[in-house]
């Protein structure tokens, strides 16, 4: 089954009303960051992963998804989440945000 993609932009209205939505949309966003764990590998060499993505909403408050689906977690700061990653002995996590994209627009 293929999976199939509604518009990515409202369609049927008049384009003053489009661009005003659009820039409803991007004006509310929340900016995307990834939590990255650094830890050292048997060998001893450092190395990295994603273990987490995340919501900052303008209030300051974030929603964190882990990559594994092992957790979800709603909290006061995004920085709390690499803290919370730095508890697990060896690992030290980072907060690395996400370069915002253009929103689709409608084909001309």
């Amino acid at each position: 089954m293929a999976n199939v993609s509604p518009p990515s932009s409202p369609t049927g209205l008049p384009d003053r009303f489009a661009d005003e939505i659009r820039a409803l949309v991007e004006a509310t966003a929340p900016r995307l960051f990834a939590v990255v764990e650094q830890f050292e590998t048997d060998s001893g060499e450092p190395d990295a992963r994603v273990a987490a993505w995340g919501l900052a909403h303008d209030d300051g408050s974030a929603q964190v998804t882990a990559v594994d689906g092992g957790f979800r977690m709603s909290l006061r700061t995004p920085d709390r989440a690499t803290q919370l990653i730095s508890l697990r002995p060896g690992s030290i996590g980072y907060l690395v945000w996400s370069e915002p994209t253009t929103l689709n627009t409608p084909a001309s």
